[in-house]
């Protein structure tokens, strides 16, 4: 399915940019998207009360990156005996190693880092997702009308590896413009709008928030590309788990699992609307016209999975990419890199929705 699932999306923020440029309660109701899921009676694990780790790979959140806020919010891990911590990274390759090293449950972060990691041997698998498609456009300041204008300056990504860095360098590549060629600007994730609106860089890889926001700041802003319209087939978003864990404690996984499916399925329930963008506008710290427009834009794209959320031709067009790039040097397939047999089982025990991955 892979990044033409964003063929609508891709249409809504064309004319966006066009306009620019110059606790409880909740969910868990049928989709309005889709008809209503026939759980099965699949036995489900049930987890002793404890606390657990979710590493979260950006600070703030955007509006897509909501789902552990809101299933600790709608009471979704409290209902599998969880008390769970959202251990906060600036962006997922804190994640990853955090993971990697046994002291996160379960960790969400872009793939690029985890399939590169894979690739020499971090001992990790890809168990879900929060947001299988990708969703970010790569903005830039005044001045750059085409790619090869990209020549010379400063790009804005978070770490080396990273979602930014990756999405810039696929830009570059595309232009036909050697990443020796411009100065890669280290900001934070928060830090990231407003460097590109006060001219610290010229570009910046953003979602949607954060591209309104921006050019509420700075009308010059404006979007060079969609990188759903450039990208097929590529994964954003996974959660990860240690291959370990999933064999000596496959239960705690699943009852994460399923507290963070009840919750991507939450935001399809216009009942949730409200609450939704209040969380939203409690942790992204964006303003509210700007939750609510993209909470819509993002539930009308399908962005957030319904089932297990990690298609194969998305994980294999990324890891072609990767390979592209000279990061993965090794052939890796679909079965190496990921384990869904619990987000499967949770699947069958909530309902197959369709015309979701």
């Amino acid at each position: 399915m892979g990044v033409r699932a964003f063929s609508s999306f891709g249409l809504t923020l064309a004319i966006l940019a066009t306009a620019c440029g110059g606790g409880g309660g909740g969910g868990g109701g049928a989709a309005t998207t889709a008809a209503s899921p026939i759980p099965s009676a699949v036995a489900k694990a049930t987890c002793q009360t404890k606390k657990v780790t979710i590493a979260v790979p950006v600070t703030p959140p955007n509006v897509v990156h909501l789902t552990p806020y809101l299933a600790d919010a709608f009471g979704y891990f409290k209902d599998e005996n969880l008390t769970v911590e959202l251990i906060r990274f600036d962006g997922g390759v804190g994640s990853l190693r955090a993971s990697a090293s046994g002291a996160i449950d379960l960790a969400g972060t872009s793939s690029e880092p985890v399939l590169d990691a894979i690739a020499n041997g971090a001992d990790v698998k890809i168990v879900y997702s929060y947001a299988p498609n990708v969703d970010v456009s790569f903005a830039v300041g005044p001045g750059i009308k085409t790619m090869a204008d990209l020549k010379g300056k400063k790009i804005g990504v978070q770490e080396a590896g990273g979602f930014a860095d990756v999405m810039s360098r696929i830009i570059l590549k595309k232009a036909g413009i050697d990443a020796k060629d411009v100065q890669f600007v280290t900001t934070t994730t928060a830090g990231r709008v407003a460097a590109l609106a006060t001219g610290q860089t010229d570009t910046a890889v953003l979602h949607i928030d954060q591209i309104k926001t921006v050019q509420k700041q700075n009308a010059q802003i404006t979007v060079l590309a969609n990188m759903w319209e450039v990208l097929t087939d590529y994964q954003y978003a996974v959660y990860i788990v240690p291959s370990q864990v999933l064999k000596d404690d496959p239960a705690t996984p699943e009852c994460i699992i399923r507290a963070l499916m009840r919750a991507n399925r939450a935001m399809y329930d216009t009942n949730n609307r409200t609450k939704i963008v209040d969380l939203g506008v409690q942790q992204t710290k964006e303003e509210r016209d700007v939750i609510e427009s993209t909470f819509d834009t993002l539930v009308k794209a399908k962005a957030w999975p319904q089932n297990e959320g990690v298609p194969q031709a998305n994980i294999e067009g990324t890891i072609a990419s990767e390979k592209g790039f000279g990061k993965i040097t090794k052939d890796m397939k679909f079965a190496d890199v990921t384990d869904l047999s619990i987000a499967k089982k949770v699947v069958e025990q909530l309902g197959r929705v369709q015309g979701f991955p």
